[in-house]
């Protein structure tokens, strides 16, 4: 497999990516909207009886919930539901069923995130970027250098500023059980040595396509280009994009150090992830059970946290181990760059009522 450096920026190389790139994303916008609606049949076909017999005869409730994520069942994400799910069903003796399906196996992150928006019975796990596309206060906890420690994360996330937005989000039709999955520092894998600024300059860059994670990469000095995770191992093979931001746990768990050369530690935002799930479902859930189902998510998001936090460092040094080079840069330089992304993408006064919050 050829994973030689390009050490120069070619101009005409990366218009030609971009306009292969536009192409394919309109192909996908067509493929996705069919997925939507076949996937809109086939959940609500699933989720479409409430009630099921019991032995004897009488009508029980059913409250089955399909939890699917983008990353694979050796991911910390996926062990985490896995916990999730025996407890639940053990705490609410069996009332409870939950599926669980790794590797995009359900559907895709913002397919399940629709169908969830509109009463389907099925959940994710998604981080705060793409939910901030939804509401726009919670691209607060992926915004670039926005904190420094798990102390000020924590400060946000029990106060009262943190809970309003979640409440608010239930107008959409999105219940969050649990914020607390912390799931690495990410950094940007790519195929060319990036050190500074302008390393990065026309180097194209897979991201989740949220508006926060894009205006990052484009103020780091980088191409952002959103596209599926499933889809970004092919596209580094094909020349298609030149690297991507993620953490260790994803860029190891996806086999990327096979087609990437280096990482460079931009550590750029903590990844801070929730489980959502559609609020229909969790307010049809009897009280007791919605206790049970919220402090199972919470204990899940703290599994996840450490597992994630142990992979990291075995990860990195794997990847060294088969040739990829880690390398340090000057944040400082990368975190001036990105000051003017709270005011672009509108997070100004978000980010002065969170500064208020965490300095306290």
């Amino acid at each position: 497999m050829d994973v030689s450096e390009n050490t120069g920026w070619n101009g005409s190389e990366t218009i030609n990516k971009k306009f292969l790139i536009k192409g394919i994303g309109e192909m996908k916008k067509t493929l996705t909207l069919i997925s939507i609606l076949f996937m809109g049949v086939f959940l609500a076909a699933c989720g479409s009886s409430q009630q099921s017999n019991d032995s004897d005869g009488g009508a029980t409730e059913d409250y089955t919930l399909r939890l699917g994520i983008t990353q694979n069942d050796q991911n910390a994400e996926y062990q985490a539901l896995l916990q999730f799910k025996e407890r639940v069903e053990e705490r609410t003796d069996g009332a409870v069923k939950v599926e669980t399906y790794h590797s995009d196996q359900l559907a895709s992150v913002p397919d399940l995130i629709e169908q969830a928006s509109v009463g389907t019975n099925v959940g994710t796990i998604t981080d705060a970027a793409q939910l901030g596309d939804l509401k726009k206060e919670f691209s607060i906890l992926q915004s670039p250098y926005m904190f420094d420690n798990d102390e000020q994360i924590n400060k946000l996330l029990d106060s009262d500023l943190f809970q309003g937005w979640v409440e608010d989000f239930n107008k959409q039709g999105l219940q969050v059980l649990a914020f607390n999955f912390r799931l690495g520092e990410r950094n940007l894998a790519t195929k060319n040595k990036i050190e500074s600024a302008q390393d990065l300059r026309g180097t194209v860059i897979r991201t989740s396509g949220a508006e926060i994670v894009n205006a990052t990469v484009s103020a780091m000095g980088g191409s952002p280009t959103g596209m599926p995770w499933t889809e970004a191992y092919p596209s580094l093979q094909q020349g298609v994009i030149d690297g991507v931001e993620a953490h260790n746990s994803a860029i190891y768990g996806a086999s990327m150090h096979e087609v990437i050369n280096h990482v460079a530690k931009t550590r750029h935002y903590l990844l801070v992830s929730s489980l959502v799930v559609s609020a229909d479902w969790f307010n049809s859930l009897p009280e007791e059970y919605q206790t049970i189902v919220l402090e199972e998510a919470r204990e899940a998001g703290e599994m996840a946290s450490k597992i994630a936090a142990e992979d990291s460092e075995e990860f990195e040094q794997l990847m060294t181990d088969a040739g990829v080079e880690f390398h340090e840069v000057d944040r400082e330089e990368f975190r001036e760059l990105t000051l003017d992304v709270f005011e672009k993408i509108g997070l100004s006064d978000i980010r002065e009522a969170v500064n208020e919050v965490i300095n306290q």
